[in-house]
This record gives structure tokens, sequence and C-alpha cells, in this order.
């Protein structure tokens, strides 16, 4: 991501890569909206590729909101370079679709792993919608009710968490420091109360970037090499990810 002179922490201005197309021009439904569009908004996504297909099959079954394939899409486009294993954790999953994508695009992705308290009915509905596309998906796809706290990964796993409230991302980032896996945070709903550092750097900083700066540093400290990026601002403001994976002994400094 390229960031302004002056503006180091931005997440503004953000290009689409899943769908560039949105770069260019723009449907007349928000790219935030929170509803489920029907077929006029399925012709945005008219292409032969894969990505259109499935966001058709989404779209079709009125799955999630449309703000949650844009977000989902966008996300995995930001963390699969970095973030991969043979396991991936999607944990506070809520519908999953993040790290559906993964089973659905990478052939060495052979299961993927959804952590929540509780399992929504989208789950359901995500799954068989992609399933009409890439019918191999199903079969890797481990669905778990329950607390992420005292989760025990197993060795090569990529840990993913989309939104997950407040505290939620730190609990997901000490599952992964736990088992050393590479991971994907977009986080949301900072507290004031949960900020890790002075309150100088939130006065300074802002809040979000203050505690974010803080899990940064956390991931560094561990002996992870760290990037941010983001994905587009049109979808949520809260969209700074960060991304962390554990440091090869012999990779450069």
């Amino acid at each position: 991501m390229g960031l302004r002179p002056g503006h180091a922490l931005s997440t503004a201005d953000v290009a689409f890569r899943a769908f560039r197309r949105f770069n260019r021009e723009r449907p007349a439904l928000g790219f935030a909206s929170r509803s489920r569009p029907g077929e006029w908004i399925a012709d945005w996504f008219g292409g032969d590729g894969i990505e259109d297909r499935l966001a058709r099959a989404l779209l079709d079954a009125r799955a999630v909101p449309f703000k949650e394939i844009l977000e989902s899409f966008e996300f995995f486009e930001r963390s699969r370079g970095h973030v991969r294993a043979p396991v991936v954790a999607d944990l506070c999953s809520g519908h999953g679709l993040a790290g559906m994508l993964y089973g659905v695009f990478h052939r060495d992705v052979d299961r993927v792993l959804l952590v929540d308290r509780v399992r929504p009915p989208s789950v359901s509905v995500c799954l068989e919608a992609l399933a009409t596309v890439a019918p191999w998906l199903p079969a890797k796809v481990d669905v778990q009710e329950r607390a992420i706290e005292d989760l025990e990964l197993p060795d090569n796993s990529a840990v993913l968490g989309v939104h997950a409230c407040g505290g939620a991302t730190d609990a997901i980032l000490d599952v992964a420091l736990r088992a050393q896996a590479s991971v994907a945070v977009l986080p949301c709903c900072h507290a004031k109360a949960l900020l890790p550092g002075p309150a100088t750097l939130g006065n300074a900083l802002g809040l979000a970037a203050a505690t974010d700066v803080h899990r940064t540093y956390r991931l560094h400290s561990a002996g992870y090499r760290t990037r941010w990026t983001a994905i587009p601002e049109a979808i949520t403001p809260m969209n700074r990810v960060i991304l962390g994976w554990p440091e090869s002994p012999t990779a450069d400094s």
C-alpha cells in the first residue's frame, strides 16, 4: 500500500484487488451496504472468472450482506501472500467466508477451521453457495462452536481474524503466537479501555492506530515479520489489515 507523505498511518485511497472494475466505476448500491441485493447487482459480476462466479453464487443465495462479500474477498487478496498454511483457522469467524476462500483457491490448504462461539445460519448458506462453483470445498471445512481462548492449533497453521471486535482481535493474536502461526487480522471496535499503551499515543495517533501499533510491536517482539496493508475504505472505515509471519532464521532482516 502506498502511503502519502505526512500520512504514515493512513489507510485511505486503497484500490480494489479482487474486483478491479470497481476502481473504474461503481454500482448504485454502496459498497458498505448491509443489504442482500438481488439479480441487478449480480450483473456487475458477469465474467467467466472464478471470482465472479463465486460472487454470483453468494448473491443468488443472498448468503451475506454485499459488504461482507467485498470485505472477505479483499481481505483474502491482502492476506494470502504471507498468511497461508495447510490448516487455515478463521477465528471468531461468523459466516467464515474469508477462511472458505482459502479452501477454494489454494490446493495446499487442506483444512479450513471455522471457530466461533455460535455457528450462524450464514455458514451453511455460504458453504452451499460456494460449493456450486468449487465442489472440493466442503470436504475441507471444519466448523467448531467453541471459545477460542483455549484453542490449540496443529503445526503448520495460519490464523485469520476479520473484524473480531475489540479484545477478540488480541485473543486471536494469542492463539497465533502460541502456535507460532502466521496471522492476518482486520481489527475493529478499538476500545479506549483496552488501549495497551500510554494515553498520549491514543491522543496523538488516534485510538485505532495506537492500539494497532502495539499489536504490531507484540508480533515483532515474538520474532515475527510484519506488514500493514488495507482493504478499500469504501467498504469499511475500519480497514487496516495487520499481517505477521514467523521470521525464518535465514530470512533477511
